[in-house]
């Protein structure tokens, strides 16, 4: 990545702008911070129409330029105005309630989007596939059925970088085989997931732990509790999700998919909008084939399913 400064001189002095550029194989993109450290236009124009988007990296628009970005799309299609407080590396339900209850909601807006990706928001906050690691970030622990704390492991270091990431960065700082071991590194990972579910390929929808899909529930329903404002939860498939459902997995015997049905059957201010319904003929343009995150087709296509439901409103 290649990073830079901007400054902007407004009425209260000189806000200083992140600049950042990351180059893959499949994609070129620039990333722009704004004044409260959001990939978006400056947040201080504020209106009660706007909108506030929350997610990880499909939220941010990991991977293209802003003007292709999801958030970009429902603006031009909607002419509504999209708050953008998507986050990118390993950010999950517990982390979209905290910033949304502490942060996000003191802005102007009159709807919510969440942003929900079964592939790997499930897991994130499960201090159960994280133990031994010292980045600060929250978790949550079971207290009952019905109830969840959020703690953070009292060995965490605030930007605690791993022996791991130290050695990547030494292979990216000095050696032209960093490309070679990074790839590595993520066919590793690839391989590690296979072994842990037993699996050729990970369904976030169908392969997911039934704990940690009552854990995310639950805190989709304690942001919901924080407004009562039109909230859309946009739940994002990958390929193999996809794959399976066209194999013949049934969507409908899904724990999270039915609880999700049911609060937007019985919450008027809730709509679940499925991804996964609305396949494309080739599904591969959605995605970059290097990364997996949307390409601009991708995040073209959900702008347009998700500012249909928000012009019925």
């Amino acid at each position: 990545m290649n990073g830079g400064l901007r400054k902007i001189y407004g009425e209260h002095g000189i806000t200083i702008i992140e600049k950042t550029r990351q180059k893959r194989s499949c994609y070129d993109a620039t990333y722009i911070s704004n004044e409260v450290g959001a990939r978006d236009d400056s947040f201080s124009k504020n209106s009660s129409n706007d909108i506030v988007l929350i997610g990880d990296s499909f939220a941010e628009g990991y991977g293209v330029n802003y003007i292709n970005t999801s958030q970009k799309y429902i603006e031009d299609l909607t002419s509504l105005n999209v708050l953008n407080f998507g986050v990118s590396k390993n950010f999950g339900v517990v982390q979209y309630y905290q910033i949304y209850s502490n942060f996000a909601k003191n802005y102007k807006h009159n709807k919510l989007i969440i942003f929900f990706l079964p592939s790997n928001d499930f897991g994130e906050n499960d201090y159960n596939n994280w133990k031994g690691s010292k980045r600060y970030r929250p978790y949550y622990k079971k207290i009952d059925d019905n109830n969840y704390e959020i703690f953070i492991p009292e060995n965490a270091v605030k930007n605690h970088i791993s022996q791991t990431k130290k050695i990547k960065k030494i292979f990216k700082d000095y050696f032209w085989t960093s490309g070679l071991f990074i790839n590595l590194n993520y066919n590793y990972k690839i391989y590690r997931t296979k072994k842990k579910y037993g699996k050729d390929t990970f369904s976030g929808y169908f392969d997911t732990k039934l704990d940690q899909q009552k854990a995310a529930i639950y805190f989709i329903k304690k942001i919901m509790e924080e407004t009562n404002i039109d909230t859309y939860l946009v739940s994002i498939p990958r390929i193999q999700d996809f794959d399976r459902l066209n194999r013949g997995e049934n969507l409908e015997d899904v724990y999270w998919i039915k609880s999700l049905n049911n609060m937007s059957k019985n919450n008027e201010n809730f709509t679940f909008i499925d991804l996964i319904k609305y396949p494309t003929s080739n599904l591969d343009d959605l995605y970059l084939e290097c990364d997996g995150h949307w390409t601009p087709e991708g995040n073209k296509w959900a702008a347009e399913i998700i500012s249909k439901e928000l012009l019925r409103n």
